[in-house]
């Protein structure tokens, strides 16, 4: 995890594990993206997916006391944003399935929306989990000309 933090300096942050901390969360990427000079028009979303991965990791990391790392970086026309939580049990954002938006809200489960709408949102999210660590790693980018990650992968899954 050290590596994630090595350089540049300050872009990249811990922060402990309870939810009021998305409030230096927030101020954090605001920092980073005045500083860096990043496109002010991907902060929005950039904020929403960190907001959502954050929380779930606080929510479903049972057991685990360790801060979670929040890094960003200068991708080519955007950012790139990686979260890692240690000390929990693996769960993949990517394979999480699709909110079902057909239902009316009635019948619908609670849950799963925030991970629906941040596919939307991104352009790529990729996940890895380390066992021997017990570490979770979600890394995602977005762009402003990327498509969004549910996009590509309903259009690669069409071309199958």
């Amino acid at each position: 995890m050290t590596l994630l933090c090595a350089s540049p300096p300050g872009d990249c942050r811990r922060f402990d594990r309870r939810i009021d901390a998305l409030a230096e969360i927030v101020a954090f990427t605001e920092q980073v993206f005045a500083r860096r000079g990043f496109d002010r028009n991907l902060l929005p979303a950039v904020d929403f997916a960190i907001e959502e991965l954050f929380t779930n990791s606080v929510k479903y990391g049972v057991g685990s006391s360790s801060p979670i790392t929040v890094a960003i970086a200068a991708i080519d026309g955007g950012v790139q944003v990686t979260l890692v939580d240690a000390d929990v049990p693996p769960f993949d954002v990517t394979l999480a399935p699709d909110a079902d938006l057909t239902l009316p809200i009635e019948q619908r489960v609670p849950g799963g929306l925030g991970l629906h709408l941040t596919r939307r949102l991104v352009d790529v999210i990729e996940y890895s989990y380390s066992p021997e660590r017990r570490e979770s790693r979600i890394m995602f980018r977005k762009t402003i000309t990327g498509r969004p990650a549910a996009e590509a992968k309903e259009r690669t899954n069409a071309d199958d």
